[in-house]
């Protein structure tokens, strides 16, 4: 091979080589993998250094550094490149107001080493013992309905809920181990929320759909925040999608869910229990089209401003900063009122509503502590 040969051969290597590269350094960002960072951050390969053990309890399966609650547990700061959904002391919390917690809240209050009231968070196994009030079962636990997704374990008797798996949120329901049942999700394309996969699913919440805020809300805003995938009732009992956020809650709080959908197409006006899956565009001519009373809260500046505290879903699964602009961009959900993980309040609501929270609601005294009133604006 002559001279003239080898520095082209050269010089074809040194592009493939730098062509590669490339593709390696752009692939994640394209693919959008949900987890991004030094691989040390969650994985030890043999949970050993300098003769002492990485993590207390270790080593863990899929080398990673701890369980869902050991990775998960931890101050937000914004900073942060995992959330953290389990502070082992009082997170800042301020309804329209500043908080240290994401859009799930904190399982702080339910926290055996912590809050340790059972009525404000969900009682998951290694973060609180059964809840003493109700047991294990969900609160309208119904196993016939809403299976969509995978049906949840029926044998609440002898199995606490779990972060994921057949008596978790996470993950498919098929396997009682929370590792299997999100296996392979945190390295996922998520480019795509379409609820196909696991890492396709919106917060890993099989089958549902939605658009992720890169910060889970730790900042938040009326253009900034997640998108709730949700379907309106008025179109007929049942008519829920089973990839909205509403379905992954009515998978374990059934009775809850289906009455409040039937109730009214029923029994008649008034509604028996809290609509859910109900457009607010259907009765914007009523108190519910000033919504979010923007005279009262002090995050929102007018009139259909989409107020993160008092969130509402669309059948798009969007990123609204304004609603009640067109049908189906103001849907109730479940968690409009409620925090999915735990709050400082009865109920895990978003606000005080009990007599027993400070501030709690009274009608007929509007008060920027009550978010009842962010919809109910004449009440």
């Amino acid at each position: 091979m002559g001279k003239g040969e080898k520095m082209e051969r050269s010089k074809i290597i040194v592009v493939i080589t730098c062509l590669a590269l490339a593709a390696l350094l752009l692939g994640p960002s394209q693919v959008m993998a949900k987890v991004s960072g030094p691989c040390s951050d969650c994985h030890t390969m043999h949970n050993s250094q300098n003769g002492s053990a990485v993590v207390s309890g270790g080593p863990y399966r899929a080398l990673t550094k701890g369980d869902c609650i050991g990775c998960h547990t931890g101050t937000n700061d914004g900073s942060n490149n995992i959330p953290y959904v389990l502070q082992t002391s009082a997170p800042t919390y301020n309804f329209d107001g500043t908080k240290a917690t994401l859009a799930g809240g904190s399982f702080y209050w339910v926290y055996d080493s912590g809050g340790n009231d059972d009525t404000k968070g969900h009682n998951v196994v290694g973060i609180a013992s059964s809840d003493s009030n109700i047991g294990n079962t969900p609160p309208g636990f119904n196993s016939t309905d809403y299976t969509a997704n995978g049906s949840v374990g029926t044998a609440w008797s002898s199995n606490q809920l779990s972060c994921a798996g057949t008596y978790g949120c996470h993950g498919t329901h098929t396997s009682t181990d929370d590792f299997a049942a999100i296996s392979g999700a945190h390295h996922a394309d998520d480019s795509t929320i379409d609820g196909s996969t696991v890492g396709k699913s919106f917060r890993f919440l099989y089958g549902i759909k939605g658009t992720e805020d890169s910060d889970w809300e730790y900042t938040n805003s009326s253009t900034d925040h997640n998108g709730y995938y949700a379907s309106d009732y008025n179109n007929g009992p049942g008519s829920m999608d089973s990839a909205s956020i509403n379905y992954l809650c009515a998978e374990c709080h059934g009775n809850f869910h289906l009455h409040a959908q039937i109730d009214d197409a029923t029994n008649g006006s008034p509604w028996l229990r809290h609509p859910t899956d109900y457009d607010m565009n259907n009765v914007s001519s009523k108190e519910y089209g000033n919504y979010p009373n923007p005279t009262l809260y002090s995050n929102v500046s007018a009139t259909g401003d989409y107020f993160v505290d008092v969130p509402v879903g669309n059948t798009t699964g969007a990123v609204n900063s304004k609603v009640l602009q067109a049908s189906g961009d103001a849907i109730v959900l479940c968690i409009s009122c409620h925090r999915a993980h735990g709050s400082p309040y009865e109920d895990l609501l978003r606000w005080a509503y009990s007599s027993n929270d400070s501030g709690a609601c009274n009608a007929g005294t509007q008060s920027g502590t009550c978010g009842c009133f962010a919809c109910h604006t004449s009440k």
